[in-house]
């Protein structure tokens, strides 16, 4: 059982290797679930750093991460589909970036006192493109 786990995780990150492949998806729906797959993805990855205690290294990481929660909400907002008649992708991409946010507070918590405003900035972001989903599937554009 964990074998296949391990399998299953590795093509994943496989997969998603960086951006750059993200960006490569032409269907904008599966681009913005591909980007946001690549987030947690770095937000694991990040982890891994925080044991290290190498918080530079987690400060580029966070600008990609950023960069994976941008090009998933502006993928679904370049399709010019109505997020109230089609909410599918929408609701989907707001349930996983409430995951993320979640992660990134549990994060947020575990690393030390001095670190932490490093986070700051990009957890205000997520909230604000959060809020973007809503209102685009509340107000139908």
């Amino acid at each position: 059982m964990t074998r296949r786990y391990a399998v299953l995780l590795c093509s994943g990150l496989v997969a998603a290797a960086d951006l750059a492949s993200v960006k490569a998806e032409p269907n904008l729906e599966k681009r913005s679930e591909k980007a946001l797959v690549f987030a947690g993805e770095i937000l694991t990855a990040m982890r891994a750093e925080l044991d290290r205690n190498d918080v530079e290294k987690i400060k580029d990481q966070l600008k990609e991460f950023q960069g994976a929660v941008d090009l998933s909400v502006d993928s679904l907002k370049a399709t010019g589909k109505n997020a109230r008649r089609n909410p599918k992708y929408f609701k989907r991409a707001e349930l996983r970036l409430r995951d993320l946010l979640r992660r990134l507070e549990t994060f947020k918590r575990d690393m030390s006192f001095d670190d932490r405003p490093v986070l700051d900035g990009v957890l205000e972001h997520m909230g604000k493109k959060i809020d973007e989903l809503v209102e685009a599937t509340l107000r139908g554009s």
